[in-house]
């Protein structure tokens, strides 16, 4: 067979529709197969309640107060 010959064998192969079908498929699998081997789940997350943190009075209205008790 000579190489005229071969390449409109090579071209009615490719341009079959089963081909390109069976192409497609074989590409989808490999990629939903590298997506399952490398997928890693996220840790799951503690829900953790903040509770309000208490009011801290400023040093000069501590002072102010402790002064005024000590009056009465």
């Amino acid at each position: 067979m000579k190489l005229s010959q071969i390449f409109p064998v090579i071209k009615d192969v490719l341009i079959n529709p089963y081909v390109i079908g069976a192409t497609i498929a074989v590409i989808f699998y490999c990629n939903f197969v590298s997506y399952v081997a490398t997928y890693k789940k996220r840790p799951v997350k503690k829900k953790v309640k903040k509770t309000p943190a208490p009011v801290q009075q400023a040093p000069a209205e501590n002072a102010e107060q402790e002064e005024s008790e000590n009056e009465d």
